[in-house]
């Protein structure tokens, strides 16, 4: 199936046809165009998910680094500066466990990210019919040079079969010209 060409920043290396191609899903056809369309609402979705996920990991670092202190700043009431006190057992084991569930979101994260990544790689790879195409090809050349080989190889032992048992005949026979058959 030919597709049409490719405009936008969502590219890919498919065969491109110059015509106006029409696709007929199911019920609804879709011109070259609203193809084009497609293509860019799939990638603005991804890029919003990829911007999201990272967001997500760099808000979950900031909160680490926040809690991660003995001391905390607190405004004084009444006063225009910051001052810095120790934090009590309580609030050091409350930042502990915000610390962990913050490592958690960022494991999950994370893991979006790798489900991501896998998601382009497989889009990329079922759209790639070019290269599927030479791995064939070189899959198949590299089978007939292997028949060929084997066909080759069969043969040779074919004629040493028969040259053997031409030796055994005429050993055998004594030279009458009975065959190994008839001697038996």
């Amino acid at each position: 199936m030919n597709r049409p060409a490719q405009t936008t920043r969502f590219a890919t290396d498919a065969k491109t046809s110059s015509q106006q191609v029409v696709y007929a899903t199911g019920n609804t056809t879709t011109t070259a165009a609203s193809q084009q369309v497609y293509l860019a609402r799939v990638e603005e979705e991804w890029n919003k998910r990829l911007d999201g996920e990272i967001e997500q990991l760099a808000a979950s670092f900031r909160e680490i680094i926040k809690v991660s202190g003995f001391t905390e700043f607190v405004r004084a009431p009444g006063a225009d500066y910051d001052r810095q006190i120790e934090k009590d057992k309580y609030r050091n084991s409350l930042d502990g466990y915000v610390a962990e569930l913050t490592a958690a979101n960022i494991a999950k994260n994370c893991e979006a990210l790798l489900t991501l990544t896998h998601e382009l790689k497989t889009a990329f790879l079922l759209n790639d019919t070019e290269t599927l195409m030479q791995y064939s090809q070189r899959r198949k050349k590299e089978s007939t040079a292997r028949k060929e080989k084997i066909k080759r190889k069969v043969l040779e032992l074919n004629d040493e079969l028969a040259e053997a048992i031409w030796e055994i005949e005429s050993v055998l026979g004594g030279g009458k010209g009975e065959s190994l058959g008839e001697v038996m």
